[in-house]
């Protein structure tokens, strides 16, 4: 045997021995458009972390009520300068490569466009339900492909059977329809590109709101199932609780954490395992006259913390004002102000770690991320989204409990 064919001969072994989990993982993070303007233009399509993440989710365009898609209004220009470039002073045109999608390419990474989101919902209903406006929707879905260069698209349609964002009983089976559409009109472009375009959605990580899916049908039509694993518990309950625990708290609800919805999805539905990805959040949410964890409150603390909740980057610096307390339960750690009798319910290195430590350890698909600038700092530094690069890049981690 000559030295190439020994050489062969090792480079098929090895790649035979590498475990399932050795497999690139997906890291896809959200961009929300109405951020670019956030701490002074601090992540833009410029300085996006592009190496460090697969796949990014542009955040949001909407449905309309006639089955077209529209982005927000509001933002137009600026929604036009990240997809398809800043303009150039002199001539005014398009530079192509200044646009999150030309920078996103040139790194490997894929660029989704999301449809949907929580306050984008509400004409879902309407649209799915009717045929002319499914087809309508997935031709849609096309030209944005077509006009900005997405790779796929990414559903967020919170929730089918929602009535507060005009769900009906219907919602079930007119959900996999419009699917359909969509991967109709996605495969029809691919046939003249010549290339595969993505289809995914976010789903909800509770067994009430997945009731309402045909989770069997959507699967066969999806690439990836995008789990919502987070806003398990939050200030709109009475007793304050983790907002994405990976295992059961001590209280609450036993399958509202990321190992209970991964468990309701795989076991109970049968989706395979490396369709799956998990949600990672870079927020969290506070608890008013609050000092423990499944006590009673008074709401969120908005006299501390900017809205309802807080990105890590809001309290990574406050730190040494709180003192931190670790689940060994759910895996997850707290904040306590005994000043103020604040609660913080959080996501911090540790603990998104061991999140992609347990997709490691269940063969998943990978993480999704609410959002990308939840943790990047002003010195560019990204801590949260390091925890899970590192885990998924470093093979030695493998098998870590």
């Amino acid at each position: 045997m000559t030295i190439g064919h020994r050489l062969c001969l090792l480079i098929i072994i090895l790649l035979i021995a590498l475990p399932a989990t050795g497999q690139r993982k997906e890291i896809i993070g959200y961009y929300p458009s109405w951020k670019w303007a956030n701490r002074n233009h601090l992540v833009t399509p410029k300085t996006i972390p592009y190496a460090k993440l697969t796949m990014i989710n542009y955040a949001f365009f909407y449905p309309s009520p006639d089955g077209g898609i529209t982005g927000i209004d509001t933002l137009e220009e600026v929604e036009q300068s990240i997809l398809l470039g800043e303009r150039d002073s002199t001539t005014g045109l398009r530079l192509r490569e200044t646009s999150l999608i030309h920078r996103a390419h040139a790194h490997g990474v894929k660029v989704m466009l999301s449809i949907g989101g929580w306050t984008g919902s509400s004409e879902f209903p309407a649209v799915a339900a009717d045929p002319a406006k499914r087809a309508a929707f997935g031709h849609a879905c096309a030209r944005q492909i077509v006009d900005y260069g997405f790779d796929g698209i990414d559903i967020d349609w919170e929730f089918p059977g929602y009535a507060q964002h005009k769900g009906t009983p219907n919602d079930k089976a007119t959900f996999t329809l419009l699917l359909q559409a969509i991967r109709d009109s996605l495969d029809a472009l691919g046939k003249q590109t010549r290339r595969r375009y993505l289809l995914t959605a976010a789903l909800p990580a509770g067994r009430r709101h997945a009731a309402n899916i045909e989770v069997e049908k959507v699967t066969a039509l999806l690439d990836y199932l995008n789990l919502m694993t987070y806003d398990f518990f939050s200030s709109w309950g009475p007793m304050s609780n983790h907002n994405a625990p990976l295992y059961a708290p001590a209280k609450g609800d036993s399958l509202f954490n990321v190992d209970g919805a991964f468990r309701l999805y795989h076991v109970k539905y049968g989706v395979p395992a490396g369709k799956i990805n998990l949600g990672a959040p870079f927020y969290g949410y506070t608890f008013k006259n609050c000092s423990a964890l499944h006590a009673p409150h008074s709401g969120s603390d908005a006299e501390h913390f900017p809205g309802d909740g807080f990105f890590y980057h809001d309290i990574v610096t406050r730190l040494p004002e709180f003192t931190r307390f670790w689940d060994e339960k759910a895996k997850v750690p707290y904040l306590v102000h005994n000043t103020w009798k604040t609660l913080v319910s959080y996501d911090d290195e540790e603990s998104i770690g061991l999140k992609a430590q347990y997709v490691l350890d269940k063969n998943a698909a990978g993480l999704i991320i609410w959002e990308i600038t939840g943790d990047y700092m002003p010195d560019a530094k990204t801590p949260l989204l390091d925890a899970i690069h590192s885990r998924f890049a470093n093979p030695a981690n493998r098998g870590m409990q």
